[in-house]
């Protein structure tokens, strides 16, 4: 997988979560410290996440990881 289909699948997993949780993007981005516009970016595969990212965003959704990048089903954390 390329990285800019990586980005878009990253993404994709990141809004589900989002809306699964009932969050709007202001939301999550004051639960993880970043501007509502970044995590746009980040929604659409725009911008690439740094790991400690990453682990801040699957704190915030309640989730893993794993579950983001795509190597587990498992939504829950």
């Amino acid at each position: 997988m390329d990285t800019a289909a990586f980005r878009k699948k990253l993404g994709h997993r990141i809004k589900v979560r989002r809306v699964e949780l009932d969050l709007k993007q202001e939301e999550l981005g004051a639960v993880i410290g970043v501007p509502q516009s970044q995590i746009s970016e980040w929604e659409i595969g725009r911008r690439a996440l740094k790991i400690e990212q990453a682990m801040d965003i699957a704190r915030g959704l309640k989730t893993t990881v794993a579950y983001l990048v795509g190597e587990s089903e498992n939504r829950a954390g």
